[in-house]
């Protein structure tokens, strides 16, 4: 008996690999002689198309891994299994937006971390077509505005890196003070694709003073977007696969001990001139240091008048914000402190948007005084 069941679970196991390539092969009718059906079309034209022997699979695997999807942790654990969080820090959660369109879903029972089917419309056709970003080139509606921005294949990026609603909402026209009742009040920790929006369109509050407000060249030029920065193609070679392509990563090393370095493949369209000087890591070395400086600037008016912690949370006379702690003040002042999240949770040291960026901060803090 126990041979009769090995043979069939051999036989079935035979079929199964026999047939599961062939998804879409038509049977020919062979007929009584078995001579005149037709052959059936080659189920593995599909799948070849991407499962090549070229490894450029394992290459995109071997660089993603060193992703900060992968080893910030905030993809993994108590955020991907919370209701609501999951939209944004688990696959599922994500791919459900994108569907659906609704947000504060409920987390899913196995939470994965981003991959493949994540961003990209994987084994839907079973052709190159399933690299297909999973986003449409239609837009993504802010959550905080409603503006709808259209940043081309950078929309599956922003649909997450945007900003979340923030209470309370301000009008930084009027006069009546507000209550900030949590410490984390700002954008959440990625409004990327709300800076990269820019004038008018990014939700932060472009109080009057002496910068006006523009755009950088990084909003403005159809050349330049998340993807053909953080995924161009890695400077690296010998197996370094921490920069460029689908680690994200546009630059490795720290700062602090020189030993950072620039995918200069990300900044070739525009900045011709540092890049044929071999000198680009320099260059944003020194916007990044100047740009550090204002930053500061805009956090010491703050906490010179209580509104921050020495964590930078929101506070109240330098006391954290907590149940029985609120901070109530005018609206600019709460605009300022709103503007001063916006861009260090952009985590790019003002370089998604420079001279937006720094409009902001500079008339924040003449706001403050």
């Amino acid at each position: 008996m126990k041979k009769i069941i090995k043979l069939l679970s051999v036989f079935t196991i035979a079929i199964l690999v026999g047939t599961s390539c062939a998804k879409d092969g038509v049977q020919g009718d062979k007929g009584e002689a078995g001579a005149n059906g037709l052959d059936g079309s080659d189920g593995t034209a599909g799948c070849i198309q991407c499962h090549t022997s070229d490894e450029n699979m394992q290459i995109k695997g071997a660089q993603w891994a060193l992703s900060s999807h992968v080893t910030g942790g905030h993809m993994s654990g108590y955020y991907a299994s919370r209701d609501g969080c999951a939209d944004c820090h688990s696959s599922q959660g994500h791919q459900e937006v994108v569907a659906t369109g609704e947000w504060d879903n409920i987390a899913p029972a196995n939470p994965l971390p981003a991959n493949c089917y994540t961003c990209h419309e994987i084994h839907q056709t079973y052709t190159e077509a399933d690299w297909n970003f999973r986003v449409s080139d239609d837009g993504i509606p802010f959550l905080v505005n409603d503006y709808v921005s259209d940043q081309s294949n950078a929309n599956t990026c922003i649909q997450c890196h945007q900003s979340r609603i923030a209470e309370p909402i301000l009008d930084i026209n009027a006069t009546a003070e507000v209550t900030i009742t949590s410490k984390r009040y700002g954008p959440h920790h990625g409004p990327q694709g709300n800076m990269t929006a820019g004038v008018g369109n990014s939700g932060a509050y472009e109080l009057a003073g002496s910068m006006a407000y523009s755009n950088s060249m990084h909003v403005t030029s159809t050349d330049v977007n998340c993807v053909s920065c953080h995924l161009a193609s890695g400077a690296g070679s010998g197996g370094n696969f921490e920069l460029g392509g689908h680690s994200n990563n546009v630059s490795v090393g720290d700062w602090t001990e020189g030993t950072k370095s620039v995918n200069v493949n990300g900044c070739t369209t525009c900045h011709t001139d540092q890049v044929s000087n071999g000198d680009i890591t320099d260059f944003v070395s020194i916007a990044r240091d100047a740009n550090l400086l204002l930053i500061d600037d805009l956090r010491t008016s703050l906490y010179n008048l209580g509104y921050l912690d020495d964590d930078d949370y929101v506070a109240n006379n330098n006391v954290t914000i907590s149940d029985d702690n609120h901070l109530t003040v005018s609206q600019p002042h709460a605009a300022a402190i709103y503007n001063f999240k916006f861009v260090t949770e952009d985590q790019s040291t003002l370089i998604h948007n420079p001279t937006y960026a720094k409009a902001l901060i500079q008339n924040s803090i003449e706001a403050l005084q």
